[in-house]
């Protein structure tokens, strides 16, 4: 009879507990129609106002787009770039 290792898999000794849980205020979430926000709502049926989190605005400066140095807004194409509406593609 072959024997039989009794060892855990090595992946088994690197897992740890979940962090402690946190009570949201909330019981479950709808979308706004007109917004296409979240709208939370506690168990009473009333919303639950969340607070701002800052997702909205940018944290980082804006990078350019091309090497011309136009950055997010380039510069025109110049003539030779354009294509006339009667020439196929």
């Amino acid at each position: 009879m072959p024997s039989v290792s009794t060892t855990a898999p090595w992946a088994v000794r690197r897992l740890a507990l979940y962090p402690d849980i946190t009570q949201v205020p909330y019981v479950r979430t709808e979308l706004d129609p007109e917004t296409q926000v979240t709208r939370y709502i506690d168990a009473n049926g009333h919303r639950v106002h969340m607070g701002g989190h800052g997702t909205g605005t940018s944290t980082a400066n804006q990078t350019a787009t091309s090497s011309d140095g136009g950055g997010p807004n380039p510069p025109p194409p110049a003539d030779t770039d354009l294509t006339p509406d009667s020439d196929s593609d």
